[in-house]
């Protein structure tokens, strides 16, 4: 089984994830915690951390694919330039969930797989490996291929080390080619 990716409608994430679940396929919808106005105040709460995306796990044949694409609120599953569906990696998932599960303010920002290779080597993330763009900032960018973007995260510099075995996380960082189902 694979990882895909649907596209939704705009607010339709939580909506298309239940419907996914409730037939029958594995799903995951990556949350962050973010601040909304209602009432005159500031609220958090659990937004989505990929606006219009959900991630389903399954077989795809034609059925399954037919079956996913007339669910309410999914426009499509996503493709890459040449038409090819977009299979996202186990790590890729489980990195998300270990960011998503971590507390920590999340942002969705440009792919960015070039940089200072820095590794977080204490607290709740530790293990997980990003650039920093600008050594004057703690931003930890950490790069989801998949979808062609990276997950910011605010850390302290006394969590972060220089990646000592650059060649092995330069490859975690490059997009495999098996991104993209042939």
């Amino acid at each position: 089984m694979k990882w895909y990716i649907l596209y939704t409608r705009h607010h339709h994430e939580r909506a298309v994830h239940e419907r996914i679940v409730d037939k029958g396929f594995q799903a995951y919808l990556p949350l962050t915690m973010g601040w909304r106005k209602s009432n005159r105040s500031l609220q958090r709460v659990a937004i989505p951390l990929f606006p219009r995306h959900v991630f389903v796990r399954c077989y795809l044949e034609i059925y399954a694919h037919l079956e996913l694409i007339s669910i309410p609120g999914v426009m499509r599953i996503l493709e890459d330039s040449q038409g090819r569906l977009r299979v996202v990696l186990e790590d890729e998932i489980r990195l998300l969930g270990k960011l998503c599960d971590s507390d920590i303010s999340l942002e969705r920002t440009g792919y960015q797989p070039q940089g200072q290779l820095m590794e977080v080597v204490r607290g709740h993330l530790r293990g997980i490996a990003g650039v920093i763009r600008d050594e004057s900032k703690t931003s930890l960018l950490v790069p989801i291929h998949a979808l062609q973007t990276s997950v910011a995260v605010e850390i302290d510099w006394a969590q972060l080390l220089p990646y000592a075995e650059g060649e092995e996380l330069r490859r975690s960082l490059v997009p495999p080619d098996s991104a993209v189902e042939r």
